[in-house]
Formats: structure tokens, C-alpha cells, sequence
């Protein structure tokens, strides 16, 4: 059986887009935990317009065994994270392939090959195509299917990148949260201490305003990440693409903002899971049916994933942290009864003033996720 790794424009073939983009749809069958992406989605991705290639390059392939579509690998340069770190780092992502040890050595092989020959020195993935967009490994909690722009893949993918040399470069937490649980009691005295405080104010998304509003989470989302592992500062026509992408689903009262003297400090964003409504949808498409349910998305979630919460440096120690949580639960509960739980994701394994606070509130950690990396050197 001849294995054959064919590089594809994704960009200016739309034969090569289309076959790179149906290959999950092979991977998948019969996974009931797998939630298929909108076509529509990923084909953005690949635009020469996006926002994203700006500052990064990506060259992608296919692996073909005997006429039949096996795998598929994408190699990225990503200009602004290798500037931001001085690092000479390439990354893979977009990876998807049968259980065969020879289509993934062969897919990762190509990758780190030609990664290799534009001087990278090491490699990391999957991401795709960076850490503001969806990635990583799912490595334990096969047990249901993915929130909202979270990673779904079956057991085998860790094994058979580990098998080719990979480590874990850093592992993010996915908690879980019963958002009818009593907050603890430290909890409501410092977000009660906080709100009580003249000098601090909270307020949710104004959607008549929507371009301030994105211009306030642009300012506090590059400032409250900067210090965060793997963090690449978010060009404003990325912030604004991806804002553009995700404003028919935002839920005005799932959105908060606090603000210290007048001047923006904090946000949370909670999402509804939108992947409840499209679970059984494995078309990949909006229509006929998929945009009807849509519509009536309100009547299939019970899930809100909270995909940002964020305090600038200067603010933090106030209890703003608190505040929005506890708003955040309040709000739920109030404007949508439906909700039973949150996901908070993904959060760094390592960031204990993210993880401390939400252990203490009840929280469980039930799924983890893996940046794998690899020297090319």
C-alpha cells in the first residue's frame, strides 16, 4: 500500500481546499463525541485575506494511500509569536490521520523537514494556526464531546505523536462548574468589598455599541495575556475578525466588563455552547437544517463555556477576579435558566491565580490538553 505525502494550495486550489478540508469526515465516523467543524469556518482560515498571514505563512499536505485521503499537516511560521518570544519556533497544526504509525511519522516528518530548512529549531503544535485560535491535544476526558472551539480527537493521536519524539511543551486545564453551586464564602466578602468600592465599576456588553466595546476587550486582552506562556499579542484585524466571527452568538449578559476610576481593567466572556447545537449536524453545513437550529439555539444549551477572563496587571489584587465571577454566575442564573454548567477553558496548568480561585469555588478539572514540542536542532 503506497503512502504518498502531496503538498496542497489551500489558497489557490479549491479542489486541494475541499479534499484538505473533508478529511476529519473520514477520521471521525462512527466517534459519537465528535462534533463537526462548519466547512465554512475552516475554509476562512485559508483565505489569503485573513488577518492571521499578516505575520505568518503556512504550507500544507495530504497523505494519500492508494487513491484514498489518509491524513492531512499544516507547517506554520508564525512571525509575530517568534519576535514576541526570540524564539526560532515553527509550529504544526490542522492535523488530523487514521490510527497508522506510518501516515503520522510520514505527516510529521514533513513538517519538521521543511520547518526545519526556513531555520526553525524547534517545533510545536498542534495549533491552528496559533494560541489565539483553537488547538492543542486532547490527553484525558475522552468521555463526551467538546465545548465551544475546543479540540475534540480520539485517544491515539497523543500516542502516535508521542511515538515520533514529541514532549509536552505545557498542558491547559478545562474545569467544570455546576452553576448552581453556592459560591464560597470568601468568595461573595471580597466581591461584595470590591462592588461596595466607589472607585469600581461593572457593566455588561453594550451591543449598540459594539465597536467601543471591542476596542475596550482589544486593550485589556493584549495587556492581561502578555505574560502568559505562549501568549502572541492579537493584531487589531485579528481582534476584530475574530469579534466579527463570534457577535451572532455573544450574549449580551454572558459579557462583563469592569472598570477602575473610569478606566477599563477587566473582562469575562461566557459563550453558549454552541457545539449542543450542531452535536448531531455532521454535514458541516449551516443549510438547510443547521440554521434553524441556530436560531433556536436557546432551546438545545445547557452549557456556557467561559472562553476569556482577563485583569490588566496595574488592576489586579482588587477583587475584580471575584466580582465577575460572581456576576457571571448571577447573570446566568437570571437571564438564562437553562444553563446547568460552565466550562472554564483553557486555562494553564501552571497559572495559580487562575487555578486556585476557581478549585475554591467548586470547580473540577475533567479534561486536559497538551502543546506537544520537539527540537529540530
Amino acid at each position: 500500500m503506497a503512502l504518498v505525502i502531496r503538498e496542497v494550495d489551500l489558497f489557490n486550489n479549491k479542489k486541494d481546499l475541499n479534499d484538505f478540508v473533508e478529511i476529519p469526515w473520514k477520521i471521525y465516523v462512527g466517534d459519537p463525541n465528535w462534533v463537526a467543524p462548519l466547512k465554512m469556518a475552516v475554509k476562512d482560515l485559508f483565505k489569503k485575506n485573513h488577518p492571521f498571514y499578516q505575520t505568518g505563512n503556512i504550507k500544507t499536505w495530504i497523505a494519500t494511500r492508494d487513491g484514498e485521503d489518509v491524513g492531512r499537516i499544516a507547517a506554520i511560521i508564525n512571525n509575530a509569536h517568534n519576535e514576541y518570544h526570540n524564539e526560532k519556533v515553527g509550529f504544526f497544526g490542522f492535523v488530523e490521520a487514521i490510527n497508522s504509525k506510518e501516515v503520522w511519522e510520514a505527516l510529521l516528518e514533513t513538517a519538521e523537514s521543511y520547518l526545519k530548512k526556513q531555520g526553525m529549531e524547534e517545533i510545536r503544535g498542534p495549533l491552528n494556526p496559533s494560541t489565539n485560535y483553537e488547538g492543542a491535544t486532547l490527553v484525558d476526558g475522552f468521555d463526551g464531546p467538546p465545548v465551544l472551539m475546543m479540540s475534540y480527537n480520539p485517544e491515539f493521536y497523543p500516542k502516535n505523536i508521542e511515538a515520533m519524539g514529541y514532549g509536552k511543551s505545557k498542558d491547559m486545564l478545562a474545569y467544570i462548574f455546576n452553576i448552581r453551586t453556592t459560591l464560597p464564602e470568601v468568595i461573595h466578602k471580597i466581591a461584595e468589598r470590591t462592588e461596595s468600592s466607589n472607585k469600581i465599576t461593572y457593566r455588561h456588553l453594550d451591543r449598540k455599541n459594539w465597536d467601543r466595546e471591542v476596542d475596550l476587550m482589544f486593550e485589556i486582552y493584549n495587556s492581561a495575556w502578555e505574560a502568559n506562556w505562549g501568549f502572541v499579542p492579537m493584531s487589531r484585524a485579528e481582534f476584530d475578525h475574530m469579534a466579527k466571527d463570534l457577535k451572532m452568538i455573544v450574549k449580551d449578559e454572558l459579557i462583563l466588563f469592569t472598570e477602575v476610576d473610569g478606566k477599563a481593567a477587566g473582562f469575562i466572556v461566557g459563550l453558549p455552547d454552541m457545539f449542543q447545537v450542531f452535536h448531531k449536524n455532521r454535514s458541516g453545513k449551516l443549510f438547510p437544517t443547521g440554521i434553524f437550529k441556530l436560531l433556536m439555539a436557546d432551546k438545545y444549551i445547557s452549557r456556557v463555556r467561559v472562553l476569556l477572563m482577563g485583569v490588566r496587571p496595574e488592576y489586579r489584587k482588587l477583587g475584580l477576579e471575584a466580582l465577575m465571577y460572581k456576576k457571571e454566575q448571577e447573570n446566568i442564573l437570571k437571564y438564562y435558566p437553562k444553563i446547568e454548567e460552565v466550562e472554564m477553558s483553557w486555562i494553564l496548568e501552571d497559572n495559580l491565580p487562575m487555578n486556585k480561585p476557581l478549585l475554591r469555588m467548586g470547580a473540577s478539572p475533567y479534561r486536559r490538553y497538551r502543546i506537544y514540542g520537539k527540537s529540530l536542532s
